[in-house]
């Protein structure tokens, strides 16, 4: 596209002149002025300044046109090279995608960007880490993220079939598994961030260290921010998540599924995202029900918001009002996860959670961490911290002195 542009002054013998604007072959007039034929030199000299001041102002205008149709040009530029047609290569991975996937893929050498980062990740892509997994964000496929497992560890995928959850619900998904490694995939991508504290995994076990951490203040500080933030959300965003774990609680894995469904995770709020800006929390990284003591209930969603292994030490660290404040704030969301299980048929039985913490208390051992005052220590193991958490919510449902955020 080019623009072309013509403009000048045209003055007659009687002081008298005119200036127009010539544009794309389209020439514009600008209004006319008419001094007196007797007016003094002085001001005839002034009314050509005028007439050139004019001038300059169609320059400047003509000179924005054209910038601003050089930028647009650069911008209509830059959009057909993101949506660069680049079909995709013939051979079984790229069959292994979905139609929807390939359509994705052939623009803009998406798929040689996705086989070429799988090959080699890039560190300052991590969107979070899991104790035998990375997850990455892919800058050219914003709608989906890279979960890689680790390789060096018997870590097997959470084998959540593809397809199987409506498409209008968005559990971080997978959406394809490599053909030729299983421990690589794409997941739906799941705004917000996680709702735990800056290194909960290493609080809970540092691997270099070889032993447990201590709480930090800071991080009891960070815990209660989040926490009163969470508690003040609308009713509705924990009807949402009750939904999603309705959805998976009741979606068969296959057609012949004995045990129905996948189990969340109670314990890590790693697997917990919170996306304040949206008023959304959303549940990731759940598995396969393959065993009785799987089963789901609304305290799923209390025990991950309130992060019952560490409680007790957040709340030790806090000042007498806080304590006071982060009481209500656990009531408050105590009762909205209660009324949003209510709301979907979704179970309010304590004895699920509590049978899935014990059959877990048998194969994971969580050490404990002496108390940041020096006195007696502080047991994490998760059959006693979460009955810890189970006494402490019935006593504060029934406390009338602990009032309920807004």
């Amino acid at each position: 596209m080019r623009v072309s542009a013509n403009y000048g002054v045209r003055f007659s013998a009687d002081n008298s002149y005119s200036s127009s604007l010539k544009l794309d072959n389209r020439k514009y007039f600008l209004p006319v002025q008419n001094d007196s034929v007797n007016i003094s030199k002085q001001k005839a000299t002034s009314s050509k300044n005028n007439a050139f001041l004019l001038s300059a102002a169609a320059l400047l205008a003509v000179v924005g046109c054209v910038v601003g149709a050089k930028a647009y040009i650069r911008h209509l530029n830059t959009k057909l090279l993101e949506n660069l047609p680049t079909p995709l290569p013939e051979g079984h991975i790229a069959d292994s995608f979905s139609d929807t996937l390939k359509k994705e893929l052939s623009i803009n050498h998406r798929f040689d960007k996705l086989m070429s980062f799988i090959e080699h990740p890039q560190e300052d892509k991590i969107a979070g880490t899991g104790a035998n997994s990375k997850v990455y964000n892919l800058p050219f496929l914003n709608k989906y993220v890279l979960k890689i497992l680790d390789p060096r560890k018997r870590a097997e995928p959470n084998q959540i079939p593809i397809g199987i959850f409506p498409e209008n619900v968005n559990l971080g998904q997978p959406v394809w598994v490599h053909p030729d490694n299983f421990r690589i995939m794409l997941l739906k991508k799941v705004s917000g961030e996680p709702h735990s504290i800056a290194d909960w995994s290493s609080t809970i076990w540092h691997k270099d260290l070889r032993k447990a951490l201590t709480v930090s203040k800071q991080q009891a500080e960070d815990y209660y921010g989040k926490v009163i933030k969470i508690a003040s959300l609308k009713q509705k965003v924990y009807n949402d998540l009750a939904y999603q774990i309705k959805i998976l609680d009741s979606t068969p894995k296959s057609p012949n599924d004995y045990f129905i469904g996948f189990k969340t995770d109670s314990i890590n709020p790693n697997n917990l995202l919170v996306d304040l800006k949206k008023e959304k929390l959303n549940f990731i990284d759940y598995f396969g029900k393959n065993n009785p003591e799987h089963k789901n209930s609304y305290l799923d969603m209390v025990s991950v918001i309130t992060d019952f292994t560490l409680f007790r030490e957040y709340y030790d660290w806090l000042e007498p009002k806080k304590q006071k404040l982060l009481l209500s704030a656990i009531k408050t969301i105590d009762k909205k996860s209660y009324l949003a299980a209510k709301n979907i048929d979704l179970s309010t039985d304590k004895n699920r959670f509590v049978d899935f913490i014990d059959f877990t208390d048998r194969y994971f051992h969580v050490s404990s961490v002496p108390k940041h005052d020096g006195h007696g220590e502080y047991v994490r193991q998760y059959g006693i911290s979460a009955k810890y958490m189970l006494k402490l919510l019935d006593k504060i449902r029934n406390d009338n002195s602990i009032k309920l955020l807004n």
